[in-house]
């Protein structure tokens, strides 16, 4: 195949060709093969400020505040669910992506990002303005659902199109490794708070909103089509794959080490009278970031050698439409499924302030804790099941049904335990297993659906998160909650939250049979070196490798051209 049938950008730079001179870019001072990396780099910062949207306990205080907004706790419910609404239900996100490219999406999405978060930003002034509470403007609860749905909805449109820039142009490897940058973003996001907002959490909002287009936008520029495309070596780079992994690990580890001292000792808290220690720690995040472009400059080893080795037999199944996949049974057991575990891990996201005040005694000195340690370990369990997808004999159904299993597990003993040690014990064992599933997410798809159309199918799929969030956000936790809470409307203490943990544990066993019931029989099955392999979709077929014969009877489908971008 050429470049250009593999380059979804193909027929974007084709039809601007006649305006822009030839060499225009990065382009005219990168090797070809760099253009790829620059790309990738691109969309984990991209990834990088739209996993902000995580970091919503680490302001949702601000809207409780009884001199402000004094939203109930009810009402914080709705505004948190309508920011999951936006951010999950991203429908448009897919069919511009697939038509317009990444580009055109991401910059949408910044856009959206920006005005929701200063949006509630001016909300929120406003109603401090006073030292009364009758003085300052209260905006409607109803308003400000808009702004958080706005917001999020910006996230989602960034993040569809980073990964599925990722699915069409870059090795499998690459999707786990933007996941993670995705988990992580709010443990980034504390520890900037940390460094230089502490104890305004006002100050952050406005910092979330103006980093989308003081940093997200510029950044687009650098997305385009890639030279790494899946199935292409280039000799001349050594893929910088399991560097990527090694740095992120390491960022990992610098931010739990962060929460960890700041939640055992002094030396990090109170954090505004430790401003310093705390800048360094801020410094040697963005140190390990700024040495991801650099990757392939200074890894060393044949092109793509250390991470073919552990690949596991290529996998093609038929590349089903958007609309074939709607209607297919797959589509919507692997959508409820999903649902089950995503839903509950945005349980605790949405309610962390006032989980962490529940649990630790009335105190909220460990809601930064607590957030930085649910998105570090978020992290890496998006990065360790990225791998283990990869290279794992086990049945991607399997894994899926696996995690779903020990998630239920842990929010049974979860509920069942109660003060500060449980918090700092759960939080990351939660994490961890929320962030296999959605790295387990864009591998499944295409697994099961193909990479026809993906922008559109992944953000279908985007949707599970709100699905399972919905019933236990705004029915099951105020419904407990609330039965217990005092005058003012705040709770205190382990029975607040019991109820609720427990209705998360028992929907995790429902998508666990959910995931069981997933037909993956168009998977590739050896057979013999003599017979003939029959295609199911235009990618080439490894020798020794055939399609179930399900698979087979599809139809081949039509040659690609460059006009169509695929």
């Amino acid at each position: 195949l050429e470049t250009r049938d593999l380059d979804p950008f193909a027929h974007m730079r084709a039809s601007h060709s006649r305006a822009r001179p030839e060499g225009f870019g990065l382009g005219r001072f990168l090797a070809p093969e760099m253009l790829g990396w620059v790309s990738f780099c691109a969309c984990a910062m991209c990834e990088l400020i739209a996993g902000q949207v995580y970091g919503f306990g680490l302001f949702s205080d601000v809207l409780r505040r009884e001199h402000g907004l004094n939203l109930s706790q009810a009402n914080v419910e709705s505004v948190a669910l309508s920011e999951n609404l936006g951010q999950y239900a991203r429908f448009l996100a897919g069919p511009v992506f697939d038509y317009y490219g990444a580009k055109a999406t991401m910059r949408i999405g910044f856009l959206l990002n920006a005005a929701g978060y200063l949006a509630i930003y001016a909300a929120a002034s406003l109603a401090g303005a006073g030292d009364t509470e009758a003085e300052g403007w209260r905006a409607p609860t109803t308003l400000l659902c808009i702004f958080a749905a706005m917001y999020g909805q910006g996230a989602g449109w960034v993040e569809t199109a980073a990964i599925s820039t990722a699915v069409k142009n870059f090795p499998e490897e690459a999707v786990g490794l933007l996941k993670t940058f995705f988990g992580i973003a709010s443990a980034v996001g504390a520890t900037a708070f940390a460094a230089a907002f502490a104890p305004s959490r006002v100050a952050l909002l406005l910092a979330f909103g103006l980093l989308p287009l003081v940093v997200g936008l510029p950044i687009t520029c650098l997305v385009g089509g890639s030279e790494m495309a899946k199935g292409k070596d280039k000799p001349s780079l050594h893929e910088p794959w399991k560097a990527a992994y090694g740095v992120t690990f390491m960022l990992a580890l610098v931010l739990t080490g962060h929460g960890f001292v700041a939640s055992t000792t002094s030396l990090l808290r109170p954090y505004e009278e430790h401003r310093v220690p705390n800048m360094v720690v801020f410094g040697i995040v963005l140190g390990l970031l700024a040495v991801l472009p650099t990757l392939p400059r200074h890894v060393v080893g044949d092109a793509g050698s250390s991470v073919k080795q552990s690949r596991s037999p290529p996998i093609v199944v038929a590349d089903c439409g958007f609309k074939e996949t709607l209607r297919s049974r797959n589509f919507w057991c692997l959508l409820f499924s999903l649902a089950a575990g995503e839903g509950a891990g945005l349980m605790v996201l949405n309610n962390m302030g006032q989980l962490v005040k529940a649990l630790d005694g009335g105190n909220s000195d460990l809601q930064p804790v607590c957030v930085s340690a649910f998105s570090v370990s978020n992290a890496l369990g998006r990065l360790c099941m990225g791998q283990l997808a990869v290279s794992a004999k086990l049945r991607r159904r399997q894994l899926l049904a696996g995690v779903l299993f020990l998630t239920s597990i842990a929010y049974s003993v979860f509920a069942s335990a109660d003060g500060r040690i449980a918090l700092l014990v759960a939080m990351p064992v939660l994490g961890f297993l929320y962030g296999c599933l959605w790295s387990l997410q864009p591998l499944m798809a295409v697994e099961l659906f193909g990479k026809k159309e993906y922008g559109s199918k992944y953000a279908a799929l985007s949707l599970a998160a709100f699905v399972g969030a919905a019933p236990l956000c705004r029915i099951i936790v105020p419904l407990f909650y609330d039965a217990y809470a005092d005058s003012k409307g705040w709770c205190v203490g382990a029975h607040c939250f019991r109820g609720s943990l427990f209705a998360a544990g028992l929907q995790c066993v429902v998508g666990m049979f959910l995931a069981v019931c997933l037909d993956d029989t168009a998977r590739w099955q050896k057979v013999p070196q003599d017979e003939t392999p029959v295609a199911s979709s235009s990618e080439a077929i490894p020798q020794g490798y055939t399609t179930s014969p399900k698979a087979s009877q599809i139809p081949p489908l039509p040659a690609t051209s460059t006009e169509d971008g695929l």
